[in-house]
């Protein structure tokens, strides 16, 4: 299930997402209320996501898509471990603009998770 608050105030919607971003009704819940927004800049807070799939992944391109073509902004503000490695995963991270901020949370970078390896056979 997911509940998604929001918080809007004149050029910004904030909307702080609870629970899973999964395919469904919960994808598409999302969906309808981020387009029915009318804010230049969108925010969104997953820091309460415990689970995302691939069709929560596309969600969020396809959003972020659709804002950059409409000449507005698409942020996602704060992520669960599980949307970060999600999103580290599929290497999204500079779409989303999240490199820098996983910097800030975590205050150095070579104790992130997300910090790429150099593997040789």
């Amino acid at each position: 299930m997911l509940r998604v608050d929001i918080h809007a105030v004149p050029q910004v919607a904030t909307l702080r997402c609870i629970g899973r971003l999964v395919l469904g009704m919960e994808a598409e819940m999302l969906r309808c209320m981020a387009e029915a927004r009318n804010e230049a800049c969108l925010m969104l807070d997953l820091s309460e996501i415990r689970a995302m799939d691939a069709a929560g992944l596309g969600l969020l391109v396809e959003l972020h898509c659709r804002a950059r073509s409409r000449g507005r902004v698409l942020r996602i503000v704060k992520t669960s471990p599980c949307v970060r490695r999600l999103i580290a995963l599929v290497n999204l991270q500079p779409v989303f603009g999240l490199a820098d901020v996983e910097e800030i949370e975590l205050g150095n970078e070579s104790r992130s998770p997300l910090v790429r390896r150099q593997m040789s056979a």
